[in-house]
């Protein structure tokens, strides 16, 4: 008799334990949902080099690359998709064309989180970034492991997810 007791137990345990795994199941897919949100970054570059690093730096993310050549596209893309844009990352040379995009970008959408590389930082190029409203601006060359945590830095927690 003990024996039969002990077997209701063990299936008893087993399907307990099927019970909580399904629910950790589903709170890891609600979980995942929120964290694994679908997002869209404005990536302007004309470096073909850093391209690959962003994509390798948001590789296995659920990312959809809106990439501008130009200051035109750029802008372009702002106007028409800034709304559903969750990052953007832009490189600048030495012109003043790039400051003038980011500033414009700023103006419209203050809370979309930029991230800026710059050719060659003297400071100058990086106070101006700053002054223009990037939230992060890094220097060439840019490594994926710097690249990839300064991204992440931009990005809202899961507790910042849930809220909104």
């Amino acid at each position: 008799m003990a024996f039969e007791g002990q077997a209701v137990n063990v299936m008893l345990k087993e399907k307990m334990n099927g019970i909580a795994c399904a629910g950790v199941h589903i709170f890891a897919l609600a979980a995942g949902g929120l964290i694994m949100k679908e997002r869209r970054v404005l990536l302007f570059t004309s470096d073909i080099g850093l391209e690959s690093l962003v994509k390798q730096a948001l590789l296995g993310t659920d990312t959809i690359f809106l990439v501008a050549r130009t200051v035109s596209e750029a802008l372009q893309i702002a106007c028409q998709r800034g709304g559903e844009l969750d990052l953007a990352i832009m490189t600048f040379d030495e012109d003043c064309h790039g400051m003038t995009l980011l500033s414009a970008i700023h103006g419209c959408y203050e809370q979309l989180p930029t991230l800026v590389v710059v050719e060659k930082d003297s400071g100058h190029a990086s106070a101006l970034a700053y002054a223009n409203g990037a939230c992060v601006c890094l220097s060439k060359p840019v490594s994926l492991v710097e690249l990839t945590n300064a991204i992440a830095a931009l990005q809202p927690t899961v507790r910042e997810l849930a809220l909104a």
